[in-house]
């Protein structure tokens, strides 16, 4: 039996042709999901295929070689932990499945869990200042707060 550390995490996308029946979907994943238990895969984490506009049409050579053009899929993801060899042969089922239009696997790491920033506290409501409130200052005032902002002697260096 293989080392845990010998497997690594990856992720697999794959698009189902649209022209699978919604209740049969379920089986589809299966067979993915049989593709990967069966080289001594381990399914971390998945994502139920949901009916997606493609962003491009997709051409597959389909029944009685005919291209077949597609621009709806079924879009579903996996996230598993396996060897090296075990992804080759992953990779060599999915390419053989032509109820599969596409897919990417990749090699992936674990989520690292966000760290909220640090940065300047939030204010407190005693501390918000209302900047919809107008102050009144005659000319005389106004002056003296200039000159006070600009006092020289006030700066530090």
């Amino acid at each position: 039996m293989e080392n845990d550390t010998t497997k690594k995490l990856y992720e697999v996308g794959y698009l189902l042709i649209p022209l699978i029946p919604e209740d049969k979907v379920a089986d589809e994943v299966n067979t993915v999901r049989s593709y990967i238990e069966n080289t001594g895969g381990f399914i971390v984490s998945e994502e139920q295929p949901k009916m997606r506009k493609l962003s491009y049409e997709i051409k597959q050579r389909g029944m009685a070689s005919k291209k077949a053009r597609f621009e709806d899929a079924y879009f579903g993801s996996m996230r598993f932990q396996a060897t090296a060899e075990a992804v080759l042969a992953v990779n060599e089922s999915l390419d053989k499945n032509d109820k599969i239009l596409r897919f990417l696997m990749i090699k992936t790491v674990k989520e690292v869990p966000r760290v909220p920033r640090t940065g300047v506290p939030a204010k407190s409501k005693s501390e918000v200042v209302d900047l919809d409130k107008k102050v009144i200052m005659s000319d005389v005032e106004l002056d003296k707060e200039i000159d006070q902002l600009l006092d020289v002697s006030k700066v530090v260096a």
